[in-house]
């Protein structure tokens, strides 16, 4: 039976790629590096925008409050009122924002903190009344964007000790 000319071809080139032992000399080695690479994405990512700003105010004489609401207004109790129209820093007053990005169609949980404690290294002030909104950005189905909007109440005492004060909290997004 003749063989097809093409068969043949086929098959030396076939021979030619074929995972096979190189034979060298006795000593003589040689070797190249390759790379595998694989993405793996995050079904959810959270990622902060800006954080809660209850801006500068005079330390009051009495206790105050200072509320920042989700929509970004404010409202001031007590002998702080009468500051808050001081000159603010660069970032002013606002809510704290998170952007969410979410893959998978699932469903899910925030979870934002009861209470906030500010610190300026020797005195604290408490934030209470934390609230949040969700508001979808773009998306629809598997992936979907929102911006979760945070806001408080910070509690001022009566001839609260100057200084600038910082405090950490955690938000968590849990999926379903």
């Amino acid at each position: 039976m003749r063989k097809h000319p093409s068969y043949a071809i086929a098959a030396a080139i076939a021979a030619l790629l074929a995972p096979q032992s190189a034979f060298a000399e006795p000593g003589n080695t040689v070797q190249e590096s390759g790379a595998a690479a694989a993405e793996v994405a995050d079904p959810a990512t959270i990622q902060r925008i800006s954080d809660l700003r209850f801006g500068r105010f005079a330390s009051p004489g009495t206790a105050s409050s200072i509320r920042i609401n989700v929509d970004g207004s404010f409202d001031a109790v007590g002998d702080v009122a009468s500051s808050t129209n001081m000159a603010q820093p660069a970032s002013g007053r606002g809510p704290a924002q998170f952007r969410v990005e979410q893959a998978g169609n699932r469903g899910g949980t925030v979870f934002i903190p009861g209470d906030i404690t500010l610190s300026n290294g020797s005195a604290t002030i408490g934030v209470t009344n934390i609230t949040g909104r969700l508001v979808v950005i773009s998306g629809f189905g598997r992936q979907r964007v929102y911006r979760l909007d945070m806001g408080g109440t910070l509690q001022i005492e009566g001839n609260q000790a100057p200084g600038s004060y910082i405090g950490d909290f955690d938000v968590t997004v849990i999926y379903n």
